[in-house]
């Protein structure tokens, strides 16, 4: 994969003051998660680290067949399509299962979303401090908070207000206005190509998303989709034929992601590719702070590991992808699972994911335990793991 260097600091939010909530969220997710990237902080320094133990290349990029086959046990209980792809960051060490196949994202979608609205934060195009309004043709249909508490008026919130809602919270309303003050779908996958991930792409908005699950007809302008609107056009059309537009939601190529690129996508975050400090340490703090998803990557493993993550759930689509801190300088683990079936239980889905992730977690746990940082350079040398 080849990932773009990450740029020098610049000037942001209006007159280069990142609000005081940035300022902890960085110092927050910098010091848990440890991902300065190689052109940041001591990168800078011309002298050159130390690492004990230093594995030769190559060495550290090698995992066992038994996690391979303890992934593939596991995806046969659930009885539909499951993808994985684990990195273990500091070795480059890679275990994927079924990572090039393509897998619908649901609200994993918001992750690539978010990058482009950032490049535009950094930039100066847009301050998160800025108040705007959000007016009732906005609200949309789905998980929105902000729309269920708004008491059907328009709302006032501040942008970053609608970046944290949107990401740890995974409402649809502020997803739509995140991405349309971006330049939409289109702009979104634009800086994905940009930043050199493949297999994920954006393609729709929340709106057209929810209009397509239902089979509402492509004709219906955006601008008729609001959720009171939706709901009442939604409520007029047959189940059987709304039946059928959910089970196409699993087969349509757009919204989709392959494993492999999205655990791409989230070592460009993780590297800070393309994303200046203060934005790299805002994202890796509002996915730190997600609400949904506990019995998903999280849901097996210890109480209190730090885990920057993202789910999607619609249709037969249950997914979760992070970024997994491992204790006793292990390192860092960066974990995508999907799994697409409308046959079996939304338990069944959940629990898939929680063992997938408890399986590698252990075994990258105890593999680099204390030695994390003894082959950080190792991911230079040598090619990904598949199993």
């Amino acid at each position: 994969m080849n990932v773009a260097p990450t740029p020098p600091p610049r000037a942001l939010f209006s007159g280069g003051l990142w609000p005081a909530r940035c300022i902890r969220a960085r110092t927050f997710a910098l010091g848990t998660l440890l991902l300065l990237s190689p052109d940041e902080g001591g990168a800078q320094d011309s002298r050159t680290p130390t690492f004990p133990e230093m594995p030769p290349p190559g060495a550290a990029c090698v995992v066992p067949d038994s996690i391979g086959e303890g992934l593939r046990r596991i995806s046969r209980r659930v009885g539909g399509e499951v993808g994985v792809s684990a990195l273990h960051v500091e070795s480059g060490a890679r275990v994927s299962f079924n990572g090039d196949r393509r897998f619908p994202m649901a609200s994993v979608s918001k992750v690539p979303m978010a990058l482009e609205f950032l490049r535009r934060v950094d930039l100066g195009e847009i301050d998160p401090a800025e108040t705007i309004e959000v007016t009732t043709r906005e609200f949309r249909a789905g998980y929105s908070p902000l729309a269920e508490w708004s008491g059907a008026r328009s709302v006032r919130l501040t942008v970053d207000s609608l970046f944290t809602l949107m990401l740890a919270v995974s409402d649809n309303t502020a997803t739509d206005v995140i991405l349309n003050m971006s330049g939409g779908p289109e702009a979104a996958t634009r800086r994905i190509r940009d930043l050199g991930v493949k297999g994920v792409a954006v393609d729709r908005s929340e709106a057209r998303t929810f209009a397509d699950l239902v089979g509402l007809a492509d004709t219906i302008p955006e601008s008729e989709l609001y959720r009171y609107q939706y709901f009442r056009l939604r409520d007029r059309l047959p189940e059987a034929h709304r039946q059928a537009a959910r089970e196409r939601y699993g087969t349509d190529p757009r919204d989709t992601a392959t494993p492999d690129g999205m655990t791409d996508l989230l070592l460009t975050i993780q590297d800070g590719a393309g994303l200046s400090v203060q934005a790299r340490a805002w994202i890796l703090d509002v996915l730190g702070r997600a609400e949904s998803g506990r019995r998903r990557i999280r849901g097996l493993l210890p109480r209190s590991t730090f885990v920057a993550h993202k789910t999607g759930t619609m249709g037969g689509a249950i997914n979760d992808v992070g970024i997994v801190a491992l204790p006793e300088g292990a390192g860092h683990l960066i974990v995508s699972v999907f799994v697409n079936t409308l046959r079996s239980t939304t338990w069944r889905q959940e629990r898939t994911i929680a063992e997938m992730t408890r399986l590698l977690y252990d075994y990258f746990s105890e593999e680099y335990r204390g030695r994390g940082a003894a082959v950080a350079v190792a991911r230079r040398f040598g090619s990904a793991c598949v199993v």
